[in-house]
């Protein structure tokens, strides 16, 4: 099975978009999976066309979600790090 984190870089904008707004996700809905296997990357999909994240997915997708959250942070308060707003939610 492919993992996110390996396609991370190839991944429509828009699937990324999701990905980072929802990170507590545990499934890829199916008109988000459709999107990355239109474009040729393979996912596990169940009945329904959802693909089931791994734990290594969820980690991956917690991280870069952090991430994200740090670089604009940073960049909103000119350097000083403000308290994580979805800190607790991520801790999940």
């Amino acid at each position: 099975m492919t993992s996110i984190s390996i396609i991370w870089d190839r991944l429509d904008p828009t699937v990324r978009q999701w990905l980072l707004q929802n990170p507590g996700s545990i499934v890829l809905p199916r008109t988000m999976a459709n999107r990355v296997t239109g474009a040729g990357e393979e996912l596990r999909v169940d009945e329904h066309g959802e693909h089931w994240f791994s734990p290594e997915d969820i980690t991956f997708l917690k991280a870069r979600r952090r991430a994200m959250d740090a670089d604009e942070s940073t960049a909103s308060t000119g350097g000083a790090v403000r308290p994580d707003v979805h800190e607790e939610a991520l801790r999940r």
